[in-house]
This record gives C-alpha cells, sequence and structure tokens, in this order.
C-alpha cells in the first residue's frame, strides 16, 4: 500500500518527491529494490556535482545518493556511476577531515563507505537502530506525510522485532551445537569458528523468526561445506579427497574400515545423516522425493572441489576463463542456497529446479563468492603456490607479453564480481511475467552475494574472523534496549 503510493507520486513527478533531492534518491532506491520498474534517468541531474551543489549539500542527502547509486542494474546506467564516484569522494573528504559533527551520523557513513555491497538487512538493521539519529533528517511536511505513520513508533517496533529475531537466534545456535557435537565434527576443528560464523552468515539471510528450521537446516549444510573444503585444501590426502568423492557417489551408510580414515568417516556420515534428514523434511514441504536432486548439488560441487586439488596439485595453467569457468562451483554456495530454496513455502516444479533462471541464480553467487575469496586470500595461496583469480590473471599478462600488477589484477576482479552482482540484480529485482520465481526463493541468492562481499571485501574474515566476530557479539547476544528502559 506504501509503496504503490510511492510509485504513484513517482510516476506523477509529485512534488513531495521530486522537490528534495533526499526524497527523490530515497523513493528511487526503495522503489527498485521492490521491483517497481523505475527509470536512472530520472536520477540523471545529480551526476553533475555542481547542479547538486547549487541545492543545500548535506551529508544526509549525499548518503541517499550514495545508497541509490549502488542499485545500479544495468551497464549503460552511467548517470549512477557518476553519482556514485562524486558521492563516494565527497563522503571520504568528510570522514577525513573530520568535518561531520554529529558522531552517529560520522560512524554511519563509515560504515557505508567501507563495504556498502556487504551491508546485507539485518546487520544494516542493527547499525541503523544503534546510529539512527531522527533529528537529523528533515521530516516531511505534515500535509505530505502519511497521518498514522510515526518515526518514534517505526523504531520502537524496529527495535522490539530484532530482539525477538535475536532470542530465536541464540536458541537455534543451541541446537546447532547439539548436533555439531553428536556428528563427531568438532574433532575436525582445523582453528576457525565453523559453526558459529557459518550460523552467522545463515542468519543474515533467512532472519524470519518462524524460518527456525531453515535456518538450522543451512547452517549445517555451510558447515558441512566448510568441513569438506577443508579436507580438500589442507586438512586431508588427495585419496581421502578422493574417497569422499567416492562415497557420496554411492550414497550408502558405510563402516569406519570401508572410508579409509576416520575422519573421512566422520565428515561422510554427517553429510549422509545431515541430507538425509533435510531431505525427508523437504518431502514434506515439496510433497515429493527430493533426495537425487540433493545428492546430485553435494555431488557437483565435490567434483569441482576435485578439479581444483589436481590442478593446483599437478601444476596445470590456467587461463582465467578456463579457472573461473571451471572454480565457481566449488565454493559451496549454490548447494546450499538450492537445499535452503525448498523450504520457503514455495512448491518447486523440477521444470524450476532445471529452469535457467535458477541456474542463473546459483551461478552469478557462486562467481561473486569465488572472485572476493581467491582477492581475499591470494597472499596465502600464493604463498602455498596454490592458483587463484589473481594470480593466474597476472600470469596470463605475462605469458601475452604485458605486465599486469596486483592492484591492477585486483581491480579487475572486483569490476567482474560488480558485473556478476547487478546481473543477479536484475533478476530478483524483476516482478514481471518472465521470472518463474517468488521474490523470496530469488532473494536468498542476493543475501548470498551481500554475505561473502561482507566477508571477503576487506580481507578474509572467515579464516581471520576480527570485524565478524565483533558483529557476531552484537547481533547474536547484545539485545536492543527498549523505549524507556
Amino acid at each position: 500500500m506504501i509503496l504503490e503510493q510511492l510509485q504513484l507520486l513517482w510516476q506523477t513527478k509529485h512534488k513531495v518527491i521530486y522537490s528534495n533531492v533526499t526524497t527523490h534518491a530515497m523513493a528511487f532506491r526503495l522503489l527498485r529494490v521492490k521491483g517497481f520498474e523505475v527509470s536512472s534517468e530520472e536520477l540523471a541531474p545529480y551526476a553533475d556535482q555542481e547542479h547538486v551543489s547549487r541545492q543545500t549539500t548535506d551529508v544526509a542527502m549525499v548518503i541517499e545518493l550514495y545508497r541509490a547509486a549502488y542499485e545500479r542494474m544495468y551497464e549503460d546506467e552511467s548517470g549512477l556511476e557518476k553519482i556514485l564516484a562524486w558521492t563516494t569522494t565527497f563522503l571520504k573528504h568528510q570522514i577525513q577531515s573530520n568535518s561531520i559533527p554529529n558522531k552517529k551520523l560520522h560512524k554511519l557513513v563509515e560504515f557505508y563507505l567501507k563495504n556498502y555491497y556487504g551491508i546485507t538487512k539485518r546487520i544494516a538493521v542493527r547499525r541503523n537502530l544503534d546510529l539512527y539519529d531522527m533529528s537529523y533528517y528533515q521530516a516531511l511536511a505534515v500535509s505530505n506525510r502519511f497521518s498514522n505513520l510515526c518515526n518514534e513508533d517505526f523504531l520502537a517496533f524496529a527495535r522490539h522485532d530484532f530482539n525477538i529475531c535475536q532470542v530465536q537466534n541464540q536458541r537455534d545456535l543451541e541446537q546447532l551445537q547439539w548436533w555439531y557435537e553428536d556428528s563427531r565434527l568438532d574433532t575436525l576443528n582445523y582453528a576457525r569458528e565453523t559453526l558459529l560464523i557459518s550460523y552467522f552468515m545463515v542468519s543474515l539471510v533467512i532472519d524470519d523468526p518462524e524460518l527456525s528450521y531453515v535456518r538450522i537446516a543451512f547452517g549445517k549444510c555451510l558447515a558441512l561445506v566448510t568441513s569438506l573444503d577443508d579436507i580438500f585444501d589442507f586438512g586431508g590426502s588427495r585419496l581421502e579427497s578422493y574417497k569422499i568423492i567416492e562415497l557420496v557417489k554411492e550414497w550408502k551408510e558405510k563402516p569406519v574400515r570401508e572410508c579409509g580414515s576416520e575422519k573421512i568417516e566422520i565428515l561422510f556420515k554427517a553429510l549422509y545423516n545431515t541430507v538425509n534428514e533435510i531431505e525427508e523434511m523437504a518431502c514434506v514441504e515439496q510433497g515429493r522425493n527430493v533426495r537425487g536432486f540433493l545428492v546430485k548439488q553435494w555431488l557437483e560441487m565435490l567434483l569441482a572441489m576435485k578439479i581444483e586439488l589436481d590442478t593446483w596439485s599437478d601444476g596445470v595453467q590456467l587461463s582465467f576463463d578456463e579457472y573461473i569457468s571451471k572454480s565457481w562451483m566449488s565454493t559451496g554456495s549454490r548447494t546450499v542456497l538450492l537445499m535452503s530454496s525448498l523450504f520457503l513455502g514455495v512448491k518447486l516444479s523440477d521444470e524450476m529446479l532445471a529452469s535457467e533462471e535458477l541456474s542463473d541464480l546459483g551461478r552469478y553467487v557462486s562467481m561473486v563468492v569465488r572472485l572476493l575469496n581467491d582477492m581475499a586470500t591470494f597472499e596465502r595461496e600464493h604463498n602455498e603456490n596454490k592458483g587463484g583469480c589473481v594470480s593466474i590473471l597476472i600470469a596470463n599478462a605475462a605469458r601475452a607479453g604485458r605486465v599486469m600488477t596486483e592492484e591492477e589484477a585486483i581491480a579487475e576482479i572486483k569490476e567482474i564480481a560488480g558485473y556478476n552482482i547487478r546481473k543477479q540484480m536484475q533478476i530478483v529485482y524483476k516482478n514481471d511475467t518472465t521470472t518463474i520465481f517468488p521474490r523470496k526463493v530469488k532473494h536468498i541468492f542476493l543475501e548470498g552475494c551481500k554475505i561473502f562481499y561482507y566477508l571477503y571485501s576487506g580481507g578474509d574474515e572467515f579464516t581471520s574472523p576480527l570485524l565478524l566476530m565483533e558483529d557476531m557479539k552484537s547481533y547474536i547476544f547484545e539485545p536492543l534496549p527498549l523505549p524507556n528502559q
């Protein structure tokens, strides 16, 4: 109802939107992300900073233009590119010169500048509730406001809702910890807070308190992906890696002696029992057997991991296109997101599961994950003689007689990642007849992209979770104070 009224105001170029830069930019952003058709050409006048500066240029206004520019979906939206360029420069200067007297706003600008694509919905809610200052944003004229809405009411409701979700997160995490210990996965600890980080990532994608069982299933899968990746990466031998693939192909319970080693037996048993348990839940949800589909996703991921293992173990030189075409599937992000999509209250037919649209959703998120992961882990993998996007780009340039610096390679990878997330946005945001999926199914794939921007854009937060641990603490364990507390 509110968004439909907003769209009507946009279409009629009502003064309540078009007479104010801040409101105009905010309206564009809200309508675009909710799937309404809005042209970025309407913001074209703001591509010229001098044009904007003729009006009152304050930080709050520039923030809204900056956020709107990040909703660029198409390669030809040069106006949004220009807006993003000058607003980024402006906001960075404000921070560096300490020109923002309002401390909360100063912190909010730092938050947005650090990694905007990496701001997931729930992290943004927590940070905005901590830092939002109503006095800084001018209210619309009383005659132009919806009479039954009040900022104070929204804030109180948002704080209460956040705390309800947080309590459920704590309960979910307890159940996951019991499963992790019962499965003996805790004995395969590779010095990472695997389970806590896995659940934190899951809770950022699926935040509805009523979808607790989905978060728990998703969390189990992500913890298993991490443990399997560790076996292929450094925790197991080449033969052990091959053995786990063999076991998944057979998909039967096996005694320890047939698994080759205790750790492979622990991993396979945990995977076997968990996927079968999820399949039983999915049968109820989908009204049919989906075991073949689920096992296929895990097998394809493991086979992609094997290709990577064989490539760097045997010293095979690949072109960038060869590498990226094989390695995106090994991230496991497609596998866990596809499994989670079965539990969102939408019946997914065989046609939908085999559709190009779902394939694209899984590929784009996986490409983003692979590119960002390789960029963040470049130095470590280079020292271990393992190939990745950065080193392959540099090596390919050298073979072509060109010199490419590490900074140039990283800049190119960032642009390719940006292209893939924009392609993801095009699928997720569209509400026309060309999409066969409802928004809530598509949305988890876009949130998946954001999670990995959050994890990897500033370094490898998965392996060395410094900022991540602080955010997990505030998100899962520290409730927000309610009004009058």
